[in-house]
């Protein structure tokens, strides 16, 4: 196998890439569990004790309200937020994987190309021609 005895640049650099990647990804996940920790902290302080369970009979229901409609304008925009979300983010997706198809065969066409395996030759023996079955009459060796 042919190993270069110094990494390439690019090597270095995606490298490091990946690790500022990692720390990223870790210290947002660190972030994110200490709001939520931080958030949620205070509710469950202000929280008071559980109320003693009372006999008594429960409330009716209040009446049914109307049903709340939204205004066809409301609709449109939600409708039309919602596609334009899908396809800005379907369009950064395809721009990126395609900037990452364009990197890996920039690699590829800088890295060393391997070089033809050598046919495998079996090892010799000391001892002449190997005898597998000498129990087996010579007719079955065939």
């Amino acid at each position: 196998m042919n190993h270069p005895s110094v990494p390439s640049r690019p090597r270095r650099a995606a490298r490091a890439d990946f690790r500022t990647r990692r720390m990223l990804a870790r210290l947002g996940g660190l972030a994110v569990f200490l709001a939520a920790a931080i958030g949620l902290a205070p509710a469950a302080w202000a929280t008071s004790a559980p109320p003693e369970p009372s006999f008594a009979p429960v409330p009716p229901p209040p009446p049914d309200a109307a049903p709340a409609h939204f205004p066809p304008w409301a609709i449109v925009a939600i409708l039309a937020a919602t596609v334009v979300l899908s396809v800005a983010t379907t369009l950064i997706t395809l721009a990126l994987e395609h900037t990452r198809q364009a990197d890996r065969e920039a690699a590829a066409a800088t890295a060393p190309q391997p070089r033809a395996a050598a046919p495998f030759t079996p090892p010799t023996s000391h001892f002449g021609p190997p005898e597998i079955l000498s129990s087996h009459p010579a007719r079955d060796r065939a």
